[in-house]
């Protein structure tokens, strides 16, 4: 069925159908969960975050990382 076909049934629907409809496809659409942190990845997080937390004049902005790729990758 194509994409048009679709969209020509979807408007054909009644609200109540219609509301159905939206209802499930964003129940279809949810994200899956995340799967729960190893004790050793929670542990890795939690030193990083101590760590920025003691230094946060190390720290360098996420545009600021962005913008040097960027550049490295024009090269």
């Amino acid at each position: 069925m194509s994409v048009d076909a679709i969209l020509e049934a979807i408007r054909a629907l009644s609200p109540d159908e219609r509301a159905e409809f939206d209802a499930r496809l964003e129940s279809e659409a949810a994200p899956e969960p995340l799967p729960e942190l190893t004790r050793e990845l929670k542990a890795e997080l939690d030193r990083r975050m101590a760590e920025a937390d003691a230094n946060p004049g190390a720290l360098v902005p996420w545009e600021q990382v962005y913008q040097a790729s960027l550049k490295r990758a024009a090269r």
